[in-house]
């Protein structure tokens, strides 16, 4: 047996959680992914019956931006990325939804880097 060290050194707090590494909790991507598609199915609604510039790939783009989600880890994250900066193109800037597309824009870098 080797030496038993017994003067620990208490690091504030339990360390036993989740390891936490650019801001995604180890282990609870799930989480982070509905919170997205949440804000995503937001948008949706709030889009939904506007009369805005190419109104139907719009919507057509936002409903496979929601189904990618839904896929878990099968979403490839180029594809996300991809289809996320198409909405936001199509949206113009449009200033009602700025503020979910902004929450939106950094939860997607979050999640798919």
């Amino acid at each position: 047996m080797g030496h038993r060290i017994t003067n620990k050194v208490s690091i504030g707090g339990d360390n036993s959680g989740r390891i936490t590494q650019t801001g995604i909790e180890g282990g609870d991507t799930d989480a982070t992914v509905s919170s997205l598609l949440e804000l995503i199915e937001r948008l949706t609604a709030e889009v939904r019956g506007k009369d805005l510039a190419k109104q139907e790939v719009l919507e057509d783009t936002l409903t496979d931006l929601a189904g990618d989600l839904r896929a878990g880890d099968a979403a490839e994250p180029a594809v996300v990325r991809s289809r996320w900066e198409k909405v936001k193109g199509l949206l113009g800037g449009a200033v009602q939804f700025s503020e979910l597309v902004a929450k939106i824009t950094d939860q997607v870098q979050k999640i798919f880097t």
